[in-house]
């Protein structure tokens, strides 16, 4: 827009000249002509056809030396394409020589060169400011992440020392009421009266229900304190040189032997993926469904060591079938643009 309104006080400028020598004269064709120059250099980006019409100008010059009278025009968007190459030109100026536009040539010029600097100015502010937007988003992304890694280490302390009291509780006071579960049937063996015998009969079941509830409370525990997609994560961590993508979609509370299961699953995933292909990307998707969950591992690799794969050394595929059959599921892999083991375990 300021490109717009300073050219057009130019041209202003520059009829108002022609009409001053040559009152009588054509001027709507001088003007538009040169307008139609003017324009051309707004709407081209080649700097080489700019400088043929530049050069189809000065020779229309030549040939009517009126049109001089329009070079400040020119000379505007010649500086801005050109700089200090606009020295070539002024020559021009002197084929029809006026001190009014001579004077409109160096305003010309000058107001091109505020025009360049500001243009300059403006691309520097916005790659400053882009950059600041970028490191912002990068900040806000950053201080995101720490967030939620702090609560990720909160919440696996506390898992950490659920599972240190419910293995101190079942060390200690599990064993305590065991052995006095016992110490009750020894003394029920050589009691002889039946009034100290039904006593000890409600001491033993009050202590069996103890138990029971403790065993109950610590299985809980035990179940609490494995965070199954935390525990995933963990393992995809410890191999940085793979682009590992996890997809959790499971909200159900999952029992500790089931999570433990397709923990292994998961992790004899990745060792195939580490030992037995070149892959570059992981992707691990657990899924909740009505009936079943389902485990989808997929690699990218294409150089696979197919014998070792399926070899049944290690946990390898035979235990996941296994795993699979224990929970009424069943196991499918294949080799396809990468390596694929689809396992489904059915609920209750």
């Amino acid at each position: 827009m300021r490109i717009l309104w300073e050219k057009a006080v130019v041209a202003t400028f520059c009829l108002y000249n022609t009409y001053k020598i040559k009152p009588d004269g054509n001027l709507a064709f001088y003007f538009l002509i040169s307008i139609i120059f003017s324009l051309m250099m707004d709407l081209l980006n080649n700097k080489k056809i700019k400088a043929i019409i530049y050069i189809s100008f000065a020779m229309i010059c030549f040939s009517d030396t009126l049109f001089v009278f329009y070079l400040p025009l020119i000379l505007y968007n010649m500086y801005l394409d050109f700089s200090t190459y606009i020295i070539f030109s002024l020559p021009l100026i002197f084929m029809n020589f006026s001190l009014s536009n001579s004077f409109i040539s160096v305003i010309s010029v000058y107001l091109a060169a505020m025009t360049k600097k500001h243009k300059l100015i403006l691309d520097e502010n916005k790659t400053v400011r882009d950059k600041l937007k970028g490191e912002t988003l990068y900040l806000e992304k950053y201080n995101k992440q720490l967030k939620i890694d702090k609560e990720k280490d909160v919440h696996i302390a506390i898992l950490t020392e659920r599972n240190r009291i419910a293995r101190q509780l079942h060390d200690s006071i599990g064993h305590v009421i065991s052995s006095s579960i016992l110490q009750v049937e020894a003394l029920k063996i050589i009691s002889t009266e039946n009034n100290i015998i039904k006593n000890l009969n409600t001491l033993q079941n009050t202590l069996k229900n103890g138990m029971e509830d403790i065993r109950k409370s610590i299985h809980n525990l035990y179940n609490e304190s494995l965070d199954l997609e935390s525990q995933i994560e963990k393992l995809c961590n410890k191999v940085p040189t793979i682009d590992t993508e996890i997809i959790y979609r499971i909200e159900d509370n999952l029992s500790y032997n089931l999570k433990f299961d397709i923990l292994s699953v998961v992790k004899e995933g990745i060792t195939n993926c580490i030992k037995h292909s070149n892959a570059t990307r992981l992707r691990i998707s657990l899924f909740s469904q009505p009936k079943f969950y389902s485990i989808i591992i997929k690699d990218n690799g294409n150089n696979f060591d197919k014998k070792a794969l399926l070899s049944t050394k290690g946990i390898g595929l035979v235990s996941m079938k296994e795993i699979a059959n224990k929970y009424n599921g069943f196991l499918n892999y294949k080799f396809d643009n990468g390596f694929k083991i689809h396992l489904t375990l059915m609920k209750g």
